[in-house]
């Protein structure tokens, strides 16, 4: 693959405007985004790739034929790419389905991750009235003066401004948002994303303890309000399939379910990518084949409390009572010492009767 300069990005246009409701793409060919653009042949172009930090994008005709070594493109230029921009994993998008058959194939020996993607879409018309804001919670413009304040959570917002921007100041340039408080402190936030014309994405997140409220909900309908008054009419929200919340709070603000598709996914960290898998499954209720994941990822040396947590609740479900002792003990001494939450889990139900519950407690 033949990396472009961004004066003849053109060449790429025509190919990857064959991918849908990725405002990312519009932005990185115009270069309103810094991001990177490959072809297979510069001359005569039948396959083109995008990327911007984790989202990738290759667009073409599938052809097992075509004279690329995807497994070695994926593993040195598109790794590369990641690590300049300090992402952890890649997600690929896909003009045509096939494609996702020759990239797990080619990557097979790394164990990616395939997953459905939702995406919603509004065209706004008339401003929403009526916005119900959770008691206590209130609401603010993210600009200059609130970033310019201390408060608990800024850490996590400020992240998140730049996982889309490079700068926070390229954001309060280009983007507009809001963010959600709760007695002086970050409760969530909903951000525009990739600004292209009148168009943009949105990215969204309540902090787990200020979920299903309906804060989300009223953080939508707010930030309708600002897109309006930003000139921007037609939102897009990209969500997994598997995250039932943030599906239900897009079709509750009035979005429409207007593509879905598989990406594939790939965690750069071998343990990591292991362990994800195990969290899809686990989503999917499918309790077996998720602790068959989280037993690999527990196998490698670098394993983390969570993934143990993780195992000991797949294992509750299924009321393997043995096993589900056993990583939860292993997460303990990987240091998982949230007993509060030990305590109060509604995924380790089945374990509450039987006498070594009380023993473990009592390590608290």
């Amino acid at each position: 693959m033949e990396k472009l300069n961004i004066d003849n990005y053109n060449i790429a246009k025509e190919l990857l405007d064959q991918i849908q409701y990725q405002t990312v793409l519009h932005t990185i060919l115009s270069g309103q985004t810094p991001g990177w653009i490959y072809v297979d042949n510069i001359r005569e172009p039948k396959v083109a790739f995008a990327q911007f930090r984790q989202r990738v994008f290759l667009s073409g005709a599938p052809d097992t034929n075509l004279e690329v070594s995807w497994d070695k493109f994926f593993l040195t230029e598109v790794k590369s790419n990641c690590e300049k921009s300090n992402v952890a994993f890649f997600r690929l998008t896909v003009n045509d389905p096939r494609w996702l058959d020759i990239l797990s194939k080619s990557l097979a020996n790394k164990d990616p991750i395939q997953m459905a993607y939702h995406i919603y879409q509004k065209q706004l018309k008339i401003p929403v009235i009526n916005i119900q804001i959770p008691d206590s919670y209130h609401l603010l413009p993210v600009n200059q003066s609130l970033i310019q304040k201390s408060f608990p959570g800024k850490d996590e917002l400020l992240e998140e401004i730049c996982s889309e921007r490079e700068t926070v100041e390229a954001f309060l340039q280009n983007s507009f948002g809001l963010a959600a408080f709760k007695d002086g402190s970050l409760a969530g936030w909903c951000l525009s994303e990739y600004n292209f014309q009148n168009q943009c994405e949105i990215g969204i997140a309540s902090l787990p303890e200020h979920r299903q409220i309906g804060l989300a909900k009223a953080m939508t309908q707010k930030f309708q309000l600002q897109a309006i008054e930003n000139g921007v009419y037609n939102l897009l929200w990209h969500c997994a399939a598997s995250n039932q919340a943030s599906c239900r709070t897009a079709q509750s603000a009035g979005f429409e379910l207007v593509d879905h598709h598989d990406v594939l996914m790939l965690f750069w960290d071998r343990t990591l990518n292991l362990a994800v898998h195990g969290n899809i499954n686990f989503e999917n209720q499918d309790y077996e084949k998720a602790i068959n994941w989280y037993e690999r990822a527990l196998s490698q040396e670098n394993k983390q409390a969570w993934m143990a947590w993780n195992a000991a609740c797949a294992a509750s479900h299924l009321e393997q009572l043995d096993a589900a002792f056993k990583y939860l003990e292993l997460s303990i001494s990987l240091g998982f010492d949230n007993f509060d939450f030990i305590k109060n889990s509604e995924h380790l139900t089945p374990l509450k009767n039987d006498p070594r519950w009380d023993v473990l407690i009592k390590l608290a």
